[in-house]
């Protein structure tokens, strides 16, 4: 039996002789277990394809709500003389509110 396995085998050897494998180094790394490193290293060596058309209208869309929720809320905040209808003292050629005078002189007193 061993002699009939030994005559095959040398049959198929001088068959196959000509043809060679040329992906031996990629199936022997497949066959040993992958590393943290190699996984790594296959996340980081993927490529990403963003269509241009699209990401493009995204954003512009974020950026407009964005500028119109801001723009909102810039309108809705009184200008500050509206809100004061105050009086209006005059000092040396300076003119100030009565109210923000007030505040300033009480805090340089204490």
């Amino acid at each position: 039996m061993k002699s009939q396995r030994k005559a095959l085998k040398k049959q198929l050897d001088n068959e196959m002789n000509h043809i060679t494998f040329s992906k031996q180094q990629e199936v022997m790394d497949s066959l040993r277990p992958i590393t943290f490193k190699q996984k790594a290293r296959l996340i980081w060596n993927k490529e990403i394809e963003l269509p241009l058309l699209p990401l493009t209208g995204i954003c512009m869309l974020i950026c407009l709500s964005l500028g119109v929720k801001y723009i909102n809320n810039y309108d809705s905040i009184p200008d500050s003389t509206e809100k004061k209808a105050g009086e209006l003292i005059e000092i040396e050629d300076y003119v100030y509110w009565k109210e923000d005078l007030e505040k300033t002189v009480m805090r340089y007193e204490d």
